[in-house]
């Protein structure tokens, strides 16, 4: 019969003493071969993958040539993250999504080191593995989005504030850099400032911990960390506290029903982190959380960091829909615990442990989700089903898209003095990455309109110059009532771009900018 080890810390320690010598250091090589095997996988991937850059990406990449303390929707980390591997090895779609895999292999070591200081390293392992074999982990791990350092840096906290709990007199140089990466990640994404929120609240519920209340070590901490927001709320009050009032909006209440918004957030969970492992987790968490006053101190721990925040935002999924990825930081400690339970150190009753063996069922079912993902450019033509079509559109062509527009722009009469002009971003942002030059793309923004895009707040371009103006097919009608007065003549261009039924583009010339809305 297994031991219940949820509330017995002496217990649990001789089991780690089981698996030292020979063992451990097995259990540590296997990691090292496993994380070196994902980190070259993907590194491969990037360089096969015929993927492009999705509109997003670009959009950071466009942030990047022009770096800033803040931006319309997004903390800085993003750009500058961008901005330092693409000019140290060029602008290229493999260099831009280099930094999710430093990311990821950093937050997988972090996992490591923190399941092996809590329990032993074949644990530690096993919680690396998990975390990798998740469908949203592997996405992660390619996509450059905000999410990338926010997961690092989230994963390094939690190594950080643990090691730094275990040390009451010591521990300056771990609870200095526990700062530094708070501050890096409120720089990387808001949801960091959430992390503060859960320290004080294991921070007040473990009796073993409650003495940092009147410590002065994690009000410093946390003060040093928001210090890192100071440039960045300087920018936004010079910019009308633009990002804060992006940010509001992704709270409004939806009028879809709240079964259908908390539907979708369930089944993006699945899909994310994995059937098998998810339903566990969910399981897990619900059985200790019963047993809550006699939980072990390093169960609070992982339960506060991955239950606490997916139940708060598991109610708001009543109210709103909540994109998939909101609450990945919250898998982190889950894995951990998760494979401390599948590992035998916690307990959640007699009748769960028959479970144990679906652990690693969930993790070999998660990997091969994880392997369909990346295999998705590969495979997914072959499915006679449209949304794949309408979704594959999106990240791909756009290479060839910009070449033709780049041939385009080199024919106009006074192509060093034309400047390509949209009314979306997503299309700017896309021509601005994949015209072989390229560009600075602008896009057109209405007098008196409120900004909708860090293109609005950079403004527009000189009186003078021509613009190549590319809108969708059938929206040419409105172009002459829109800008005539801007340019001294506005005159149709033969051809489409493009070509395909999703993205087909009409071409006009502006002929010398008059006025742009205001400059």
């Amino acid at each position: 019969m297994t031991p219940d080890f949820s509330s017995s810390r002496g217990r649990s320690e001789a089991i780690a003493e089981s698996f030292a010598g020979q063992s451990e250091i097995n259990w540590n090589r296997r990691f090292i071969i496993l994380i070196c095997l994902v980190t070259l996988v993907r590194l491969i991937y990037l360089a096969v993958s015929p993927l492009n850059l999705s509109a997003d990406e670009a959009y950071y990449w466009d942030w990047s040539r022009r770096l800033a303390w803040g931006y319309f929707s997004k903390p800085p980390m993003v750009a500058w993250v961008i901005a330092l591997f693409s000019r140290a090895l060029g602008s290229t779609t493999a260099v831009v999504r280099l930094p999710p895999v430093v990311f990821g292999t950093i937050s997988s070591l972090a996992v490591f080191f923190l399941a092996r200081k809590m329990f032993d390293a074949r644990t530690a392992f096993w919680a690396a593995a998990a975390g990798m074999a998740c469908p949203g982990t592997a996405a992660l791990g390619y996509i450059m989005t905000i999410d990338a350092p926010l997961m690092c840096f989230w994963a390094l906290g939690l190594y950080l504030f643990w090691a730094g709990l275990e040390k009451r007199k010591e521990g300056f140089a771990t609870w200095a850099a526990l700062a530094v990466v708070i501050g890096l990640g409120l720089l990387s994404k808001q949801v960091m400032a959430g992390f503060i929120v859960l320290m004080f609240v294991f921070v007040a519920l473990s009796k073993e911990d409650r003495w940092l209340l009147k410590s002065p070590r994690p009000y410093v901490v946390w003060l040093l960390g928001l210090c890192a927001l100071i440039p960045d709320l300087l920018w936004n009050a010079g910019h009308g506290w633009i990002t804060l009032h992006h940010t509001e909006s992704h709270f409004a209440g939806s009028h879809t029903a709240f079964i259908v918004t908390f539907a979708q957030f369930i089944g993006g969970q699945i899909g994310l982190i994995s059937p098998i492992t998810w339903l566990l987790f969910m399981a897990l968490s619900g059985l200790l959380l019963w047993r809550f006053r006699t939980l072990d101190r390093r169960v609070l721990y992982l339960l506060t960091f991955s239950m606490a925040p997916l139940a708060g935002i598991t109610v708001l999924s009543l109210r709103q829909k909540i994109q998939p990825n909101w609450p990945a930081p919250v898998y982190t400690a889950a894995m951990v615990l998760l494979a401390a339970w599948g590992c035998g150190y916690v307990s959640a009753g007699k009748r769960f442990e028959a479970f144990r063996p679906w652990f690693k069922k969930g993790i070999i079912v998660g990997a091969v989700m994880a392997v369909l993902t990346y295999g998705l450019p590969f495979w997914a033509r072959i499915l006679p089903y449209r949304m794949v079509d309408k979704v594959a559109w999106r990240v791909e062509g756009w290479d060839q898209f910009g070449t033709e527009a780049g041939a385009v722009l080199a024919r106009v009469p006074r192509p060093r003095e034309t400047f390509p002009l949209t009314f979306d971003r997503k299309l700017a942002a896309e021509l601005a990455f994949y015209v072989p030059t390229h560009p600075r793309v602008y896009v057109w923004h209405a007098p008196g309109a409120p900004p909708k895009s860090q293109y609005d707040i950079w403004g527009g371009p000189k009186t003078g110059l021509d613009a190549l103006i590319i809108v969708p097919e059938g929206g040419g009608r409105r172009l002459s009532g829109v800008l005539s007065d801007y340019f001294e003549k506005i005159e149709p261009l033969s051809g489409v771009l493009g070509g395909d039924e999703h993205r087909r583009y009409k071409l006009y010339l502006g002929t010398k900018l008059k006025l742009w809305p205001g400059n």
